[in-house]
């Protein structure tokens, strides 16, 4: 089965962050740069083996451009 980022990230409001402290920000963090760390790496061996089959595989379809804006 497939898992979207979406399905894996946590999105806090402005009120919610606020209430946070400091460790507990600190882990999201930690917890969100290694999610995208994950799911590129995914990415990069989907590429990997796309490339290997010589399939054909369009640019657009990559996207581990990942930002995590705190």
């Amino acid at each position: 089965d497939s898992v979207a980022f979406e399905e894996v990230a946590v999105n806090f409001t402005q009120e919610e962050w606020a209430l946070l402290d400091s460790s507990q920000k600190n882990l999201y963090r930690e917890v969100m740069q290694e999610t995208c760390r994950n799911l590129a790496s995914v990415e990069m061996i989907w590429y990997r083996d796309c490339v290997k089959a010589k399939k054909v595989v369009s640019v657009e379809r990559l996207s581990a451009k990942f930002q995590i804006l705190i």
